[in-house]
């Protein structure tokens, strides 16, 4: 057996040192993930959540009409 053969004793637990690593080295994908006011059904046109993720495909397409037709009268 030579110098390094046997590991060191743990100073905390592990389930501390993996939640200390995640909370260290994973902190910007939870971030990320949890960003406020961000969506990920597709459907928003500004990315923000709007609520649309739960209408059906007519009603998407109707407030998607309508919020186009915003867009163009704020802009003139």
């Amino acid at each position: 057996m030579g110098k390094g053969s046997s590991p060191r004793p743990y100073s905390v637990s592990q389930a501390t040192f993996a939640n200390n690593y995640d909370a260290i080295f994973r902190k910007n994908t939870v971030q990320e993930s949890a960003k406020v006011g961000s969506c990920g059904c597709g459907r928003s046109p500004t990315g923000d959540c709007i609520g649309w993720h739960g209408l059906t495909e007519e009603a998407f397409q109707q407030q998607l009409a309508e919020y186009q037709a915003r867009l163009l009268e704020d802009n003139k």
